[in-house]
């Protein structure tokens, strides 16, 4: 009897400190998960969806590489941070790039199509699980509409400098911005004049619809390394190789 009374105690105080210990465990701050991984569409990771702030609700952005940006997701602990996974998609669903960063904002990597929409959305990653995606944000991208030949010098100017914008020319006038410029410029049928060694010039001949006057409707953008400016001359006289 004695032996059998010594066990009980002895079990009866190790469910006791057992208990007590439980207690004051803290539980491990790692993902909790319920199945399913990252870059699928199950839901594993116990996090809320990431908030979209922009770009959404139809708004037009003004480059062909915008920038989304999210809210962050709250877990289920505070001291979680997480990665996101962006998904940005063609208005008819297709998939143009997926990518996970450690940031609240990803930037497109490559030229969106001018005159289209496209959605996007976001989730929260972390060690290999994955939360539930946002809802889906829409936005429209650069609208260009080509002024046609009697344009006026203000609708010009209005199309050249979003251009600049939607194309990421820069800021300052440059060669390399007028070689990027150049093949719009040349859809609406502006000529770039060049120098004498065939190098592009920041000097624009807007479209007359005359042959014979090419360069009635003259406008500089500047100097070189300097901001693009619309500097409007009228009439003046074709020099280097661009000329006709």
């Amino acid at each position: 009897m004695l032996r059998k009374s010594t066990t009980v105690v002895i079990l009866a105080v190790s469910l006791s400190l057992g208990a007590a210990l439980g207690c004051g465990v803290q539980t491990p701050l790692a993902p909790a998960v319920e199945g399913g991984t990252a870059g699928g569409n199950s839901t594993a990771l116990k996090a809320g969806a990431p908030t979209l702030v922009s770009p959404i609700n139809n708004a037009e952005v003004s480059t062909q590489k915008p920038t989304l940006t999210i809210s962050p997701a709250t877990g289920q602990f505070a001291s979680q941070t997480f990665q996101y996974e962006f998904e940005l998609l063609t208005d008819a669903g297709a998939v143009v790039t997926r990518a996970t960063v450690a940031s609240t904002s990803f930037t497109v990597p490559t030229d969106l199509g001018t005159n289209s929409a496209f959605t996007w959305r976001a989730r929260a990653v972390l060690s290999g699980a994955a939360g539930p995606y946002s809802g889906l944000g829409r936005f429209l991208s650069p609208r260009i509409t080509t002024p046609g030949v009697g344009a006026s010098y203000d609708e010009f100017r209005a199309w050249f400098f979003g251009l600049i914008a939607s194309r990421n020319a820069g800021p300052n006038v440059s060669i390399q911005g007028l070689q990027i410029l150049e093949p719009d410029l040349t859809a609406a049928q502006v000529l770039i004049q060049r120098t004498s060694a065939n190098t592009l010039r920041p000097r624009l001949y807007l479209p007359t619809g005359n042959p014979s006057r090419l360069y009635d409707r003259t406008v500089d953008l500047g100097d070189i390394d300097r901001p693009w400016q619309w500097i409007v001359r009228g009439s003046t006289q074709c020099e280097g190789a661009g000329c006709r």
